[in-house]
């Protein structure tokens, strides 16, 4: 359930931001029936706002090439998870979710707008990439004052502060 009250634009704007400088990271914008996905490092210059009239439109990606627009108004909260999924072989994948207040015609989370989700935070023979998961944590705590912006349980507590703690591949 979302709280009424929500995340502040410029917060929005400055998550996205940072949120592209992930490195192996994909943007994905799911619906029934579409999948998205974008590599960030593809999407550079980043993100740019364009004012025309009282009309704001932010583009995602150079507008001489492949890129996207978000309507980041509908974002209401960010929330960090750490989950389980298949295309990771059952592992966890590390996704920031921008979430709206209704169904957006996600299958999977209804009010998840997009996301941002690391691509391979495992090798080929499944040594954890400490140093890929790692730029998902420090997106966190920059951002983690920002009211609207939270972190699933199972996030927090998979953290991997210790590197010792998991086969590594640094």
């Amino acid at each position: 359930m979302i709280s009424t009250r929500h995340i502040q634009l410029q917060d929005v704007e400055a998550m996205v931001r940072d949120a592209l400088t992930l490195q192996d990271a994909s943007l994905v914008i799911f619906r029934r029936g579409m999948l998205a996905e974008f590599k960030t490092e593809m999407l550079q210059p980043g993100l740019s706002v364009a004012l025309e009239g009282r009309y704001r439109s932010w583009q995602l990606g150079p507008f001489e090439g492949h890129h996207c627009h978000l309507d980041l108004q509908q974002v209401k909260t960010v929330w960090f998870d750490a989950e389980p999924v298949s295309c990771q072989g059952g592992r966890l994948n590390f996704t920031v979710w921008f979430l709206g207040e209704s169904d957006c015609g996600n299958p999977y989370r209804p009010d998840g707008l997009f996301s941002f989700t690391l691509n391979a935070p495992y090798t080929p023979d499944g040594l954890t990439r400490v140093d890929l998961i790692e730029q998902v944590y420090a997106l966190h705590e920059r951002h983690s004052e920002v009211s609207q912006v939270t972190a699933s349980p199972a996030f927090l507590a998979a953290r991997p502060t210790v590197r010792a703690a998991f086969p590594s591949a640094d």
